[in-house]
């Protein structure tokens, strides 16, 4: 019962007209996912964080919708509350950290938007992407970055280019290197 996601990067001046593709999926009925890599941000935040993201949401862009907030942050309660509001229909926009990478299906989603998208992983990346195209309906996956490193960019081309796992984990491989399994090394 999967249907083709489509995956779409967008840099920042193009944001707009992202949304309004966003918009269009909610007015059809469909529901979305917002995927921010931080939970809260500060002075010195360079990425978009959940927090401050759904409310932004909630006044600006999707002021029409019902906006909802899960994070790794939450207590359990809350968390689940949020997400099983959105898993019945009762949230429009689920923003959320990578919390809803796993375990969730909500046929009804068919949109994933991943702010900052150049700091995740390629086997991050797919592993969110396949939380939309579950039902009856087709999927879009929008990438929002404006990748800083040449590695950045080919994470968010390859994303784009293919729907092949096993390939994009090489990549991920390529790019990344294995990380350590002692020491502080994060990467990998």
């Amino acid at each position: 019962g999967r249907q083709p996601v489509e995956t779409r990067w967008y840099r920042e001046a193009d944001r707009e007209a992202a949304y309004e593709q966003l918009r269009s999926q909610l007015r059809a009925g469909r529901q979305a996912y917002v995927i921010c890599p931080r939970v809260e941000g500060g002075e010195e935040a360079e990425a978009r964080a959940a927090v401050e993201e759904a409310e932004r949401l909630r006044r600006g862009p999707f002021a029409a919708f019902r906006v909802g907030l899960a994070h790794g942050a939450q207590h359990g309660d809350e968390k689940r509350a949020a997400m099983s509001a959105f898993a019945a229909g009762e949230t429009h926009v689920l923003v959320a950290t990578t919390v809803v990478e796993v375990g969730i299906d909500v046929a009804n989603a068919t949109v994933m938007l991943i702010e900052d998208a150049d700091r995740f992983g390629l086997a991050q990346l797919h592993q969110l992407r396949g939380r939309v195209g579950r039902g009856e309906h087709p999927g879009l996956c929008v990438l929002f970055a404006e990748p800083a490193t040449e590695d950045g960019q080919r994470r968010l081309e390859a994303i784009t280019q293919t729907h092949d796992g096993f390939r994009l984990a090489e990549l991920d491989l390529e790019l990344r290197g294995e990380g350590a399994v002692l020491g502080v090394r994060q990467a990998g």
